[in-house]
């Protein structure tokens, strides 16, 4: 089957992992499925009767364990429930998500916080913090076979994220502490966007170490492929991850903010609480047998975070590390908690 990004790209995917390949409202009516993407033939979207101020245009960037929550609570009908109508659009890498919510083609962006601040300290002081979810990135160095050390990366060909990403930034930090002081140059370093991408390049052969996230890094073990370090908590205290909007969104779309962070706190408890259910969608959502979808959701359900609360002193570190000490800023003028309030 054949969908379209928000490039307008055409992109192939199995039929199952239908969740957040392209466009997709959840649907209730006969005649469309219960997860409607915008095809370019098929079921055609049909408008929608709810006010455009409760209706919130939603970008992500990768095909990942780290937005299930976002699933979990379409799929549930707990955001429709919130009285909110969320559409999901995937748009590779952090920094087009930024130029798209600050364009104004998107409500809100899920992102690292660090993402955020790369676009902050270039001037973008408009975007705010209205959640974090979660606390670390379940990211691993996964390497070839015979890859045993950190030294066997020297010349050879690897793989993070976009430059800039929070994936990057860890990617850089974990081969900095394992030896590699200048990996850019130690390495030929590659930064390709999408996690499904850089599997596949790592299990064609192409690069002999990437950066992957839960359950990319499953499905490259089951392939003979090893962990050589975790990353997800090698900068501790650190911005996580979570829902960046826009000054303007906020003044126009107050409620239905409030009704996505109520819905994806309530999402979280509930997956907690219905570990069966959680993991049924799971193994569907990310194409994964029954039991590699419990051990992912075991291995994420510690590291989401169900208040939505973030760790200022983890923000702020983020923020300086991207303007510098000649440009301190106040984190607190980038984030807003009032839609955790409930």
């Amino acid at each position: 089957m054949t969908v379209k990004e928000m490039d307008g790209t055409e992109m192939k995917r199995r039929t199952h992992r239908k969740a957040l390949s392209g466009t997709w409202k959840r649907r209730g009516g006969a005649g469309c499925a219960l997860m409607v993407l915008l095809l370019a033939a098929g079921c055609q979207e049909q408008a929608s009767d709810a006010p455009s101020n409760r209706k919130i245009r939603l970008g992500f960037p990768a095909l990942s364990a780290t937005v299930f929550p976002l699933v979990y609570a379409q799929e549930k009908g707990i955001f429709e429930q919130e009285g909110v109508e969320v559409e999901m659009t995937r748009i590779r890498g952090v920094a087009r998500i930024v130029a798209t919510l600050i364009s104004g083609d998107i409500d809100v962006g899920w992102m690292g916080f660090d993402g955020m601040t790369n676009a902050v300290s270039q001037g973008a002081e408009e975007l705010r913090y209205i959640g974090e979810f979660l606390k670390e990135l379940p990211q691993s160095l996964v390497v070839a076979p015979h890859i045993k050390t950190f030294d066997d990366l020297r010349g050879q060909t690897i793989a993070t994220a976009g430059t800039g990403s929070h994936t990057d930034t860890l990617f850089f930090e974990g081969l900095r502490r394992g030896g590699l002081l200048n990996p850019r140059k130690d390495t030929l370093y590659l930064n390709l966007a999408g996690a499904e991408n850089r599997l596949t390049q790592l299990l064609n052969g192409t690069v002999v170490a990437s950066s992957l996230k839960v359950p990319f890094v499953q499905l490259a073990e089951e392939r003979g492929f090893k962990i050589l370090q975790y990353q997800g908590n090698l900068m501790e205290p650190w911005g996580g991850e979570g829902l960046v909007t826009h000054t303007r969104v906020i003044s126009s779309k107050t409620e239905a903010l409030k009704g996505l962070v109520t819905g994806m706190i309530r999402a979280l408890q509930e997956m907690q609480d219905k570990r069966a259910e959680a993991v049924e969608l799971a193994a569907e959502y990310l194409a994964l047998e029954p039991a590699m979808a419990e051990k992912v959701y075991d291995h994420m359900m510690p590291i989401f975070k169900a208040d939505g609360k973030w760790n200022p002193e983890g923000i702020q570190r983020t923020l300086d590390e991207k303007t510098g000490p000649e440009r301190r800023m106040d984190v607190t003028q980038f984030v807003d908690d009032v839609f955790l309030e409930r």
